[in-house]
């Protein structure tokens, strides 16, 4: 479920197009995450600018900013039409990759997914809307979508954010596809240094995973074990 716009698909000279409009609550939506957002990081003790919402969503969906994602190593829909209203992207078949690891035993896919983060995380940027529902995969490819809300800021707690909440947002599978996946994707992340995980991930994971998740038996079972955040 998408939380800014409605999603649909089409055809566009005889190819399938995902049509995204704008939902008639966006605007409140926007201000109840920005609100959201700045409380748990004064919360935390690290308080943070508000998020950049409005004009800056239409430019990270942009032609622009989609390539400088390229650059990254960032795969990311071909953009089709944009305007203030409706985004139109190709149609990527393979699905999400939540619904993906849900039939799938390929679980190091996830692996990809850390390293996307970590290299938006050096680029100085951070995604905050980083969960699994937001990847797209095509031939054991990962390709990123709905970029409205990356921030140019990449703190402590911002990255703290992209970690928890894509972990959170796979909270509710099964305990032992959860433990590989979370392990894939940190060893993804890290890829090979020795530095130490943004600090704030572990509890900010445990904070968006009763907002983003559906089984709370698998919640709560997960959360019971130890984690491989540090």
């Amino acid at each position: 479920m998408n939380w800014q716009r409605d999603i649909a698909l089409s055809k566009i000279d005889g190819k399938m197009v995902v049509i995204k409009r704008n939902k008639t609550v966006k605007t409140i939506n926007e201000y109840l995450l920005v609100f959201v957002f700045t409380f748990i990081s004064i919360v935390l003790l690290h308080p943070t600018a508000p998020l950049k919402t409005g004009k800056s969503i239409l430019e990270n969906e942009g032609s622009f900013s989609r390539q400088k994602l390229k650059d990254l190593g960032i795969q990311t829909p071909r953009l089709i039409e944009i305007n203030k209203d409706v985004i139109i992207e190709e149609y990527i078949d393979g699905g999400n990759l939540y619904r993906f690891l849900q039939k799938s035993n390929n679980l190091e896919i996830v692996y990809k997914v850390g390293t996307i983060t970590r290299n938006l995380h050096n680029s100085g940027s951070c995604f905050i809307d980083n969960k699994a529902q937001n990847y797209l995969v095509k031939d054991l490819e990962i390709i990123r979508t709905d970029l409205g809300l990356i921030q140019n800021h990449a703190t402590e707690y911002t990255k703290s954010v992209d970690i928890g909440i894509f972990l959170a947002s796979l909270l509710d599978l099964d305990n032992e596809k959860y433990k590989i996946i979370e392990k894939s994707f940190l060893d993804g992340y890290k890829n090979d240094s020795t530095d130490k995980l943004p600090y704030l991930s572990v509890i900010v994971r445990n904070i968006a995973a009763l907002v983003l998740v559906s089984n709370y038996y698998n919640l709560a079972k997960n959360l019971l074990k130890k984690s491989d955040i540090k």
